[in-house]
């Protein structure tokens, strides 16, 4: 805990040759993820740089990136090297090129090395040194290139309430990094160590968002649920505070960890209203022996009290969890194992992913032992296992009136809209013009892949 952890909200000099020039911001990763994007158009727009939707007409082309996975670090490649074609097809000027995030963290210099030419490596704690880079990167005589990054516990950041429309819940970081360690994970090398945000600036960054027309926050972290500011303030205890906020009207988080979902935090998540009923806790694997060997500090009897206790104390609580298949030395027992905790448990959602080995972690130095052919085919019967589990799960309910808030238009059914319920499910409901934010009471009259349909229920 540090007292320098609250960052300079105030304006920022404009670097040379800012004025007129476009930027295009491109994401990929997770939530923590597209908050920075919101961060670093957020600088990039106080610096007189302009957003724009088209790569092909921006000056300056920043790509937000992941490493969690080996294929999403060659997918950011290959998209640069797509980004460079597409401009020379188009017969436009080349833009400068950057790379921020996650791979900046990891590559670094061999970012600038690439084939697909990469002007500017920016990391996770540099963003508010992004205008000048450019800046400087657009003079007329130029480095060849810039590279920013290393971890700084001091940096924080808020991204600025306008960056999400009001019907979206605005997402927040509460804290980054993480200390846990998972054998598998490269996070603790990307994000650093696990810093937190300070209270009241959690609270002064909800309260502008609310006061600009925000209804909803979705808090994040790596952990989220590990935040802890002080002996007396944790999760539980921030929860609470934040539900404290007036105007504010619903809460979520993610992601949790299984260790951090004590019953005092599942007891304040049932007794606070405004804390939707939605539990993002991945899980990884059922099987005792790989939690062991992934060092995740629980075991598959623990992760199934902290459901059902959560089922006992939180009205219409739902789960969504993760997996990795493969994981080295996983055997047929341990992998029927997982498929056992996926059907015991009833998540609405999982996300499942062959393990990738990751460089540098400590399950690199683990025979990856399990062969492609099997993995492939452990990740089909999960994701089997998984569509017979919620198929039962949302079949029962059909025919169940509900509250959700509507969002937005839905993309793919005419004359739709998509609301979302407090514990996160879709629902496609056909309505004229709604108010975006609103609460309506529906009725689901089916349902088809993860999201339900329905109508409205007629109020007297």
């Amino acid at each position: 805990m540090t007292e320098s952890l609250v960052p300079d909200l105030g304006p920022r000099p404009e670097p040379p040759n800012a004025g007129g020039r476009t930027v295009y911001v491109e994401t990929y990763g997770c939530q923590m993820n597209v908050y920075d994007s919101q961060v670093i158009l957020g600088r990039m727009r106080e610096a007189g740089f302009r957003e724009i939707d088209d790569h092909l007409e921006a000056d300056v082309v920043l790509v937000n990136t992941c490493s969690v996975r080996e294929h999403a670090e060659h997918r950011v490649i290959s998209r640069v090297g797509e980004l460079r074609r597409s401009r020379e097809h188009a017969g436009k000027d080349p833009a400068l090129v950057g790379i921020c995030g996650c791979m900046a963290e990891r590559l670094r210099d061999e970012l600038v090395r690439q084939r697909n030419r990469i002007d500017l490596v920016v990391g996770v704690d540099h963003y508010d040194e992004l205008p000048r880079l450019v800046g400087e990167l657009l003079d007329p005589d130029p480095a060849p290139s810039a590279v920013a990054v290393g971890h700084d516990r001091r940096v924080h950041y808020v991204a600025p309430p306008e960056a999400y429309p009001t019907n979206h819940s605005h997402l927040v970081t509460i804290h980054k990094g993480c200390d846990y360690r998972c054998t598998y994970c490269i996070v603790p090398s990307t994000r650093g160590p696990q810093v937190e945000k300070a209270p009241d600036l959690i609270e002064r960054e909800i309260a502008s968002i609310v006061a600009s027309g925000g209804r909803e926050v979705t808090l994040l972290g790596q952990n989220v649920t590990a935040y802890r500011w002080s002996d007396e303030l944790d999760f539980a205890a921030l929860l609470q505070r934040v539900a404290r906020i007036e105007g504010l009207e619903r809460v979520r988080f993610l992601t949790g960890h299984p260790c951090d979902m004590h019953p005092h935090l599942i007891d304040v998540i049932g007794a606070e209203e405004k804390v939707c009923p939605w539990l993002h806790v991945p899980a990884q694997s059922g099987s005792d022996r790989v939690l062991r060997r992934m060092k995740r500090h629980y075991r598959r009897d623990d992760y199934l009290a902290m459901v059902a206790r959560a089922r006992e104390v939180i009205e219409d609580v739902t789960f969504s969890g993760d997996f990795i298949v493969g994981f080295p030395g996983e055997t047929d027992e341990d992998f029927a194992a997982t498929l056992s905790l996926v059907e015991e448990v009833g998540y609405d959602t999982i996300f499942s992913f062959k393990y990738s080995e990751r460089p540098g972690v400590p399950a690199a130095r683990l025979a990856d032992d399990v062969p492609l052919e099997a993995k492939k085919e452990r990740l089909a019967a999960l994701m089997a296992a998984q569509e017979a589990a919620w198929a039962r799960l949302a079949e029962a309910q059909v025919g169940r009136e509900v509250t959700a808030v509507v969002e937005e238009p839905a993309r793919r059914a005419a004359g739709s809209w998509r609301l979302r319920t407090g514990n996160n499910r879709k629902i496609l409901v056909p309505l004229d013009e709604p108010t975006v934010g609103r609460a309506l009471r529906v009725r689901l009259t089916g349902w088809r892949n993860t999201s339900f349909f329905g109508e409205p229920v007629a109020t007297a």
